[in-house]
């Protein structure tokens, strides 16, 4: 189900870097990178406001996994909410680096992070 006007709906698959697809979700390189060496969102690919509790922790995985290869450059990134999202009426979430030299490092600051992925300690499973 896709919304007239809502830019997430409407994107040009073709055109994006996408580092994961499946049925539910699409992880890819956000529109604008704010000065950062890397930013990607994990978009649910209906379009709805909210989504399943089930589907934000799978979310919160597959971005967290995704993350870890895409900054693996950096120590840490995190996940953060969507408080001053410009898109407010379609489920998404952003991972971003902690680059001090970025456009929008005070912004990230003030917004609540829902998760921070520490790149130095091994994910569970990984040797």
């Amino acid at each position: 189900m896709k919304a007239l006007n809502c830019p997430l709906c409407e994107l040009d698959l073709e055109k994006e870097k996408i580092f994961y697809a499946d049925q539910s979700f699409i992880v890819l390189r956000t529109k604008t990178l704010k000065g950062h060496r890397e930013r990607i969102m994990i978009v649910y690919r209906k379009h709805e406001h909210t989504i399943p509790y089930k589907a934000v922790e799978r979310a919160l995985d597959i971005l967290s996994k995704i993350g870890r290869k895409v900054f693996s450059y950096t120590p840490k990134f995190v996940i953060m909410d969507s408080t001053f999202a410009t898109i407010n009426d379609h489920w998404h979430l952003v991972a971003s680096d902690l680059d001090p030299k970025s456009e929008d490092f005070n912004q990230i600051l003030a917004t609540r992070w829902i998760k921070v992925v520490d790149n130095t300690i091994p994910e569970e499973g990984e040797v």
